[in-house]
């Protein structure tokens, strides 16, 4: 094949991996929405389960980072501290 040939297919392919991969980002992004849900005493006591059991796992060391920031995020909205610090 000639170079622009290859540049072509090499394109083609490119913007069908970004094509494909757009919505799975998306939804990726969407995942704070669940958190958002959670009433201030259920995600009160899910940090501080976290903060109590100092898990060790990424995907619970991830989830209780996650439950953290919606804590600071809630505490920016409402100017009071829903979880606890320690």
């Amino acid at each position: 094949m000639p170079s622009s040939t290859q540049a072509i297919y090499a394109l083609k392919r490119l913007s069908t991996v970004v094509l494909l991969s757009a919505p799975l980002l998306l939804i990726g992004c969407d995942n704070n929405s669940k958190l958002q849900q959670i009433p201030d005493f259920e995600l009160s006591e899910k940090y501080a389960v976290c903060l109590d059991k100092k898990p060790t796992s990424p995907g619970k060391a991830t989830a209780c980072e996650n439950l953290r920031r919606e804590c600071e995020l809630r505490r920016e909205q409402l100017g009071s501290f829903v979880c606890r610090t320690h």
